[in-house]
């Protein structure tokens, strides 16, 4: 068995260009994945040189990912009364997953998992860091780490969430706690959107006026210029549409009026209807302002004739209920929260216009574009490098993904506080009863089946046919009918369970 590299080891070893993560050959790396329950058995072969872009260049890699921005709001996600013209050109040029599922659909345990391609029980971020909570730990070796190590430049703007401690979390101080990043532009109080503070690198205080995620692309347009000759690497994470909904600019805002929002069939049709779509308003005017952003980001791409060497990324964390069932926030196994959008733009490499249905996941983010880099995945990365799928290759996909909570988590946690809520109305009751607490579960292209904690140990909770039931109104889990796929799904439930060690 290979042993894992703690972070320290493979600085170490990179640093004296023996980085034992890959075998170097001809070819170059041969990158090492470790198999997950039914992920395709091979990883994907290593390009002809370093990237394979069309000028032999090594790819730049722009991430940009807003807090909290489900997949059925925006229009490549389903929802079309959602304005957001420059996600649906990316999109064009590029390509989708139609199932990117946030394996731990909070904060800061996904952050963990997307730069590391690692589960919470490896990583060990099980919930959101705060004043108590223990930020990413110093042993784990990130996709910045790598990057820096092969030439990269490696930027960070906007929400951090992975150090811990509100007041020493003003000021992630340079060296191993950045976790590769050297253009370090972390936020530390980017819940109010028109005055968001960061430190320069020599300790002083910026407020960016207006709003902040202009402001934050102004940042990484600024990283972007300056290193528009070598290759590089940016994180973008954006707090909106994150609660609170309020505050988005006034003229996006306007092009939603309340009463022609129309609502998700599982939005309760008498609960609160008027709160649900003003704070749907306000929500998906912060998707079209944010939108707005993407756009300039092309645009200065393009005028520094880098658009074509830049592999283009725009996800999000995980989602919101906004009303779903009476529920808001995250955290919880329904597709409302675990799934994202994930847009991918790579002219030359990644064919465009292609709407993928493979299933990919949080962990597999990292281990995949380090594929698309001609980078080596590291063999301590639990997610697959699904670069040959991208590339147009007929390469298998996962079976299923893997999706969690944290110990005692609520759907509502979060850092400012939630307004999560299990009253339950217009769902089905055996959905309701549980919920809000620890739960396990797995996302099948056709399924969704999870177990929640009842006593001491985990009960089926839910089961829904997502092909004939795309708004899982009809949770199946008690259903005799259905016992064999219950069944079957347990099954791979457990194999999982047992990949990440709880079993």
């Amino acid at each position: 068995m290979r042993r894992k590299l703690n972070r320290r080891e493979f600085l170490k070893a990179a640093g004296a260009g023996a980085v034992t993560a890959g075998v170097m050959g001809a070819a170059g790396p041969r990158h090492l994945v470790a198999d997950p329950p039914g992920r395709a058995e091979e990883a994907a072969p290593a390009p002809e040189t370093r990237g394979g872009g069309p000028d032999k260049r090594r790819p730049n890699i722009v991430f940009v990912f807003p807090d909290q921005h489900r997949n059925c709001s925006w229009p490549g996600g389903g929802d079309p009364q959602v304005k957001a013209p420059n996600l649906e050109a990316l999109a064009r040029e590029g390509a989708v997953f139609t199932h990117c599922i946030s394996n731990h659909p909070l904060c800061s345990p996904y952050r963990a998992s997307l730069l590391t391609g690692r589960y919470q029980q490896a990583h060990t971020v099980s919930g959101n860091v705060g004043a108590n909570g223990s930020g990413l730990p110093l042993t784990e070796v990130t996709l910045a780490d790598v990057l820096k190590k092969a030439g990269y430049a490696t930027g960070y703007v906007g929400k951090w969430h992975l150090y811990a401690g509100w007041e020493s979390g003003k000021i992630v101080p340079p060296g191993p706690h950045r976790h590769g990043f050297d253009y370090w532009r972390v936020c530390y109080n980017y819940r109010n959107r028109y005055a968001t503070r960061y430190y320069d690198d020599a300790g002083k205080e910026i407020t960016i006026d207006g709003y902040a995620p202009k402001g934050q692309m102004d940042l990484v347009l600024e990283f972007v210029e300056k290193n528009a000759a070598k290759p590089f690497c940016v994180f973008l994470s954006w707090h909106p549409p994150h609660p609170p909904y309020k505050e988005a600019p006034k003229r996006f805002a306007e092009l939603y009026p309340a009463d022609q929002i129309k609502l998700r069939p599982n939005v309760p049709k008498a609960d609160e209807v008027r709160r649900v779509r003003e704070n749907q308003v306000e929500y998906f005017a912060h998707i079209s302002a944010m939108d707005e952003e993407v756009g300039r980001l092309m645009k200065k791409l393009a005028e520094l004739h880098i658009a074509d060497h830049t592999i283009v990324c725009y996800s999000s964390d995980h989602g919101d209920m906004l009303g779903s069932f009476d529920r808001w926030g995250k955290n919880v196994p329904w597709d409302e929260a675990i799934n994202v959008p994930f847009i991918i733009r790579w002219p030359g490499v990644i064919p465009a216009g292609r709407r993928l249905d493979t299933l990919f996941s949080t962990v597999d983010i990292t281990p995949t574009l380090l594929g698309l880099a001609g980078e080596a995945v590291l063999p301590q990365m639990q997610g697959a490098d699904l670069s040959a799928i991208l590339k147009g290759k007929d390469a298998p996909g996962p079976e299923s993904a893997f999706i969690m909570s944290g110990p005692g988590a609520t759907e509502g946690e979060e850092e400012e506080g939630g307004n999560g809520t299990e009253k339950g109305k217009g769902q089905d009751k055996r959905a309701a009863k549980k919920g809000g607490g620890k739960w396990r579960g797995l996302r099948t292209p056709r399924y969704t089946y999870a177990k929640a904690q009842e006593g001491n140990g985990l009960k089926p909770w839910l089961l829904y046919d997502n092909e004939k039931d795309p708004h899982q109104m009809d949770n199946l889990v008690e259903d005799p009918a259905h016992a064999d796929t219950r069944k079957e799904l347990d099954a791979k439930l457990h194999a999982w369970l047992k990949r990440v060690g709880e079993a």
